[in-house]
């Protein structure tokens, strides 16, 4: 018998208490304290009932399970601001082969995240990234992001605006700053 599908050995989840399985992850990638959910973090009111935090697990042939990934989102007006995003370095080397390949084939765990987020936070009209790093948006722009004219905000429309509306969006977003 051979090695279980990737999709039964990963698990994407919208955690509670996403510290607890990902402020390691967070501070290796970032060098920062885990974004805990709490208000005035940034420009704009973030009430932690506003804060959706989502966490790739994986679980290994001997039962260990690792967090793998993490991803932020803070909803502010009609949209979801996305932020914090990373991979643990060293899962794809250790991979079994068939689930790398299947795992890169869908396009890594960060677009992973990112298609889960976006299935389970439907209650928009836009998802934002804030994004300075070539290769999260390379992940970003094959999710369906779409750079915007203000330095490393991209957008990913859910609903159709008419132009002047996105470009309201779009500014208002870009002046809270980084997210």
């Amino acid at each position: 018998m051979g090695a279980p599908g990737l999709d039964e050995s990963l698990r994407i989840f919208c955690a509670k208490d996403a510290e607890r399985y990902a402020a390691n992850l967070f501070r290796e990638s970032f060098n920062a304290r885990f974004p805990v959910p709490r208000d005035n973090v940034l420009l704009v009111p973030t009430p932690p009932e506003d804060w959706r935090q989502f966490v790739a697990t994986y679980r290994w042939p001997d039962g260990n399970e690792e967090t793998v990934g993490f991803l932020n989102w803070i909803r502010h007006r009609d949209a979801y601001l996305g932020g914090g995003m990373c991979v643990q370095k060293t899962f794809y080397r250790r991979l079994p082969r068939e689930q790398f390949a299947e795992c890169q084939r869908r396009g890594g765990i960060a677009q992973l995240l990112l298609e889960a987020s976006f299935r389970e936070l439907d209650d928009c009209v836009a998802w934002f990234g804030y994004c300075g790093d070539k290769r999260a948006l390379a992940v970003d722009l094959r999710a369906g992001f779409q750079v915007t004219r203000h330095p490393f905000v991209v957008v990913k429309w859910r609903e159709d605006l008419p132009p002047s509306k996105q470009a309201e969006l779009v500014d208002a977003v870009a002046a809270v700053g980084p997210f």
